[in-house]
């Protein structure tokens, strides 16, 4: 019962990290554009943290759906 429950917090904990990581991904994609004070370095940066977030984000959900099948079938 209590391993269980660990486990419940643990799939609940990465699934709110892989939402917060889609989130601060999304926003962050959102706000690119080339303008006064922003050099094309700092551009792409910018594009490739929001890809690892979203890359993140989507493992994290990913291993929480594999998490809720395995328990759901025990």
């Amino acid at each position: 019962m209590l391993r269980r429950m660990r486990k419940s917090w643990k799939i609940t904990a990465f699934w709110i990290v892989g939402a917060l990581a889609l989130f601060f991904g999304s926003m962050i994609a959102g706000k690119l554009e080339n303008s006064l004070g922003t050099s094309d370095f700092g551009i792409a940066i910018a594009f490739l943290v929001s890809l690892v977030l979203f890359l993140l984000g989507g493992v994290l959900w990913i291993s929480v759906a594999i998490a809720v099948k395995e328990t759901s079938e025990e």
